[in-house]
């Protein structure tokens, strides 16, 4: 095989030297052009980095296009349409709100552990493999759980296994690594910060980048490479985790948001992540080229936008906004195909989410602080759980087992688990 084809050294060594130079090592880059006799000038120039950046986006995404989520087959082991005419498969891949007459079971919950911050809780999350979780508070702390010792129920085993304290003002949102040992938090106070978990007895953070506007929503590409963040500016921010250079998504004035983001979650792939705003639109971008592919305007009929996700499958977006509505959009074309009634969404930025095997969407209520839970596939309500005291601002589902996290504004955050009473589906 040959081997690839590649710069010639006269070439390269400039490009060496002039990114030194744009690195501040200016003595180090006359060493080099000294020791490698090459007549070059010193002046600074991040053209090698711009190049190496590039190279790296197409190597990334050559690896990425084969890893696209196939859309499953009705007749697979996946999925396949039992006696009541219904598809049942592993995730959401197929809606039918024709089918209301046909009853899915009812969830139930228990409360397996509860546990306190010192002001509201406002955003939780689990970790990929759903073996940890944590929240976030209007006090700026953060806290760190063992889900392995929720379920157990036992009183010798504490959950909380970590409480992080770095930042100056309020936590609204969280992204575990992929590796699952490293936990970022964004905040009031316009920083992102990036704790390692793999440390025991450490509490600050490792690495932080400082925004220009208070940063709401931030996720980590699958890769682990980059984050992704949205603030109260309209355009996207894209931060290598490595050295923390900041990449903005497209400026082109169609593609930016006119508002303040609300949210950013990569597709289950990568190829693509979703935003939504305060002004009331839902975008769809590719994320090699960071362009908008897609646009929802008025997608909760102006209301502002609080929360949009991608399904697991990549082939719809649920979103959750100010009009009350929860809805569900086909991703390729931005058609509305669902909607989920019942829980009244006006004044505050709430989540809405699927559970661990899509069957169901949750998503809170501000008059009655309840979690409500529709059938994904229907849009029924199927069940309110009360007794949380106050609005619940987030609810995050695990992605492993059918439990989730509700944070309410007062001080308390709820972990419950959900169980599925298929005996009595009434």
């Amino acid at each position: 095989m040959d081997p690839p084809p590649t710069l010639p050294r006269e070439e390269i060594i400039p490009l060496i030297v002039s990114q030194l130079c744009e690195y501040g090592y200016i003595q180090l880059a006359q060493i080099v052009a000294e020791q490698t006799d090459s007549q070059v000038d010193l002046i600074p120039s991040p053209k090698l980095s711009e190049l190496l950046y590039i190279a790296k986006e197409q190597d990334e995404g050559d690896e990425m296009r084969p890893c696209e989520m196939p859309e499953e087959d009705p007749d697979s082991g996946d999925s396949s349409q039992g006696d009541d005419g219904v598809y049942h498969s592993k995730y959401l891949t197929h809606v039918d709100p024709e089918t209301r007459n046909v009853p899915r079971p009812i969830p139930n919950y228990s409360t397996w552990y509860m546990t306190t911050h010192r002001a509201a809780s406002t955003c939780a999350i689990f970790s990929g493999d759903g073996k940890y979780a944590a929240t976030g508070s209007a006090d700026a702390s953060l806290k760190v759980l063992d889900t392995s010792k929720m379920n157990s129920r036992s009183d010798e085993d504490r959950p909380v296994i970590r409480t992080l304290y770095d930042h100056l003002a309020g936590v609204n949102d969280l992204s575990f690594h992929p590796n699952g040992l490293v936990l970022a938090s964004c905040s009031d106070d316009q920083s992102i910060k990036l704790f390692d978990l793999s440390k025991p007895g450490v509490k600050r953070s490792f690495r932080y980048l400082q925004d220009t506007h208070v940063v709401r929503s931030i996720a980590f590409h699958p890769s682990g490479d980059y984050i992704l963040a949205g603030t109260d500016h309209e355009s996207i921010r894209a931060y290598d985790v490595k050295n923390f250079q900041c990449f903005t998504a497209s400026t082109s004035p169609g593609d930016l948001h006119k508002g303040g983001i609300t949210k950013v979650r990569f597709s289950t792939n990568g190829s693509q992540f979703v935003t939504s705003s305060l002004d009331g639109s839902i975008k769809i971008w590719d994320t090699v080229t960071g362009r908008c592919v897609t646009t929802i305007e008025n997608a909760h009929d102006g209301a502002p936008v609080s929360s949009a996700r991608f399904s697991k499958t990549g082939k719809f977006i649920l979103s959750g906004g100010r009009d009350s509505v929860a809805r569900l959009w086909e991703a390729i074309s931005g058609r509305c195909i669902l909607q989920y009634e019942g829980a009244t969404h006006k004044n505050n930025t709430l989540e809405t989410t699927f559970t661990y095997n899509e069957d169901y969407v949750l998503s809170s209520d501000e008059v009655n602080p309840t979690v409500v839970c529709w059938d994904s596939r229907t849009g029924l309500l199927l069940k309110r759980w009360g007794g949380h005291g106050s609005t619940i601002r987030c609810i995050a589902a695990s992605p492993t087992e059918p439990g989730f996290i509700s944070c309410r504004y007062l001080s308390y955050t709820n972990i419950l688990f959900v169980l599925i009473n298929t005996t009595n589906p009434t």
